[in-house]
């Protein structure tokens, strides 16, 4: 009898351990099936940052009549061609509507409206010039003067908001705006980086400008985001609910 009951004893552990087993398996395969969906949908809802056949058809409509960088350039020579980057793509679309949602805002579309925002200016920019040999990266500014933080700004609707460019230069970052004539240089015409003029607006860092920004989001306390086009997700095919961002640029957040 008491072997019997122990047979049965172990036998009910063994049953026990193998229902565990196929549960840890089973939330193993459950995990990891959604790890692959949202990295898949992450992925395909990811912006397209690639130089398309038509973008390079148009990009040269944009630099049609600019002095092009020498072949070992310096830093003033990379100074006065992106700066005509910047006059061209003002010059080509001067106005102020912007490229409704759902819609693609690529060298092409801008070119063709003659008017955008500065979401739809600084992509062209950036395509510019990553085309003509430069790294680059989007950045979405966000206030935080009337929020008081970066998280409350990043999720107030309306909150006061600019996208501009930041170009890497032989001496360092610049950040390049997307509405006015306005590059990040200091007297000395030296670039400074968003993070500089971030802390200067917090009033952790002085800068003597070369020329005062014109925009009053860059003098007063922000927060921003390397990679993130928008929010809404509207901007950027699949147009769908996920906040438009490119990923190998929004990792630079965490550097």
């Amino acid at each position: 009898m008491t072997n019997l009951y122990a047979n049965e004893k172990s036998w009910n552990k063994e049953v026990r351990e193998e229902k565990m087993h196929h549960s840890k398996k089973k939330y193993l395969l459950l995990m990891g099936i959604a790890v692959i969906s949202i990295v898949g949908f992450l992925a395909y809802s990811s912006v397209d940052n690639s130089l398309s056949t038509e973008d390079r058809q148009y990009i040269q409509k944009y630099l049609n009549g600019m002095r092009r960088l020498p072949e070992n350039p310096t830093y003033f020579d990379e100074l006065e061609f992106i700066v005509s980057v910047q006059r061209s793509v003002l010059d080509v679309a001067p106005g102020n509507d912007g490229i409704p949602y759902g819609q693609k805002r690529e060298p092409k579309d801008l070119y063709l409206a003659k008017s955008g925002l500065c979401y739809d200016r600084s992509r062209v920019i950036e395509k510019i010039l990553r085309y003509s040999g430069f790294d680059t990266r989007h950045i979405s500014i966000y206030s935080t003067r009337e929020t008081g933080s970066a998280i409350s700004s990043l999720i107030t609707p309306e909150v006061s908001s600019h996208a501009v460019t930041e170009v890497l230069t032989a001496n360092g970052w610049l950040v390049v705006d997307s509405n006015r004539p306005f590059v990040s240089i200091d007297k000395n015409r030296q670039p400074i980086p968003v993070q500089k003029i971030k802390l200067a607006g917090e009033g952790l860092a002085f800068i003597e400008w070369n020329r005062e920004p014109q925009a009053d989001i860059y003098r007063e306390p922000f927060t921003f985001i390397y990679g993130l086009y928008s929010r809404h997700g509207k901007f950027y095919p699949p147009y769908n609910f996920a906040p438009d961002i490119h990923y190998g640029e929004f990792i630079q957040n965490l550097f």
